[in-house]
């Protein structure tokens, strides 16, 4: 078996090859999809056979185009090689890939959660041969809060200001981020409002009756219809950008309204100040350092690895520790780390 990138994560056997999350449109005779951020998928689908989650599918064809519709599959089989999917805990519809063949047994994990994050599945790691584990935070200093704990002491920061008629901006990627925050502060205020992705990406999740997604009122409504001034206790969801915005800039002049940025990366403690936000809240859909080497500990490979994110460095850290670990890409340089 042979796993080498090339405009994708490639992994060749003797009669099968398969492409991992390829972003380009380049035909390839199979290819797997672990979830459909726009930087694990292509602007346009080739029409090939496709192994990807129900979920991922339904984004899929409305994120992407395509001038004839490719084959799916949830599972795969040929001669020796079989392919079935288990939840990545990444974000809704992520899935990891598990092969199976006369040559070993490989996952490939795409981007990976392993911690209880409400309606979504974790991803559970099972033993293989070989590892192909995302390194988004593949370094020892992002060492992550408790869930639980953060999603409690926010909770209670977003009740105070709204039993005093302060509004929040609560700000996460429309898909993966944004489902996660809708679970776990929704039930604060009775009106709940969505900006631009946000409402479109959850008007599809809604329709398709997927874990996440809310009833919630458009912005262009909120406006036409008056609601942000008919009373200040709401919520309103958005794409995470720079709170020196134009339309941040006016929330806060009009309506005075606190910023909640969700990020891994607020980890770094001037990440608020950067984002010019009030407060900058520790939530990623991403393992941190010690959940992946957890992964990599369960899974216990012959051999792991690394991509995306700094995946040198996450294949040193990994070396260390005494696995057979490289990164998957032109750069090798090691040492520089021991």
């Amino acid at each position: 078996m042979r796993i080498y990138r090339s405009k994708a994560t490639q992994v060749k056997g003797k009669n099968w090859k398969i492409a991992c999350d390829s972003t380009n449109s380049t035909y390839y005779p199979l290819v797997f999809y672990s979830h459909a951020h726009s930087d694990h998928i292509p602007r346009r689908l080739p029409k090939t056979d496709i192994i990807t989650s129900r979920i991922t599918q339904i984004l899929l064809k409305h994120l992407t185009s395509n001038f004839e519709d490719p084959t799916y599959h949830e599972t795969y089989s040929a001669d020796e090689l079989v392919i079935k999917q288990i939840s990545s805990g990444h974000i809704v519809g992520s899935t990891a890939m598990i092969l199976d063949s006369d040559e070993g047994k490989l996952i490939y994990t795409g981007d990976v959660s392993i911690r209880e994050k409400g309606f979504l599945e974790p991803f559970k790691p099972e033993k293989c041969d070989k590892l192909i584990v995302e390194s988004t935070f593949g370094s020892p200093e992002y060492i992550f809060p408790e869930y639980n704990e953060i999603i409690k002491e926010t909770r209670e920061q977003i009740s105070n200001y709204l039993e005093n008629n302060i509004p929040v901006v609560l700000m996460g990627y429309a898909l993966g981020k944004a489902q996660m925050l809708y679970h776990a502060f929704s039930d604060l205020s009775e009106t709940i409002v969505m900006h631009g992705a946000n409402y479109k990406i959850n008007s599809l999740l809604l329709e398709e009756n997927v874990g996440g997604s809310i009833p919630a009122t458009a912005y262009e409504e909120a406006k036409e219809t008056e609601l942000l001034e008919k009373s200040n206790n709401w919520i309103l969801y958005t794409p995470l950008k720079s709170g020196r915005d134009a339309f941040f800039s006016h929330l806060k002049q009009k309506y005075g309204v606190k910023l909640f940025a969700f990020s891994g990366w607020c980890i770094s403690p001037n990440y608020k100040f950067r984002m010019a936000v009030d407060h900058g809240t520790t939530i990623s859909d991403h393992a941190d350092f010690k959940e992946l080497i957890e992964i990599c500990n369960k899974c216990d490979p012959d051999q792991i690895y690394t991509i995306y994110g700094d995946n040198v460095r996450f294949a040193a850290e990994l070396r260390k520790l005494g696995f057979n670990a490289s990164p998957l890409s032109k750069q090798t340089l090691l040492e520089s780390y021991f």
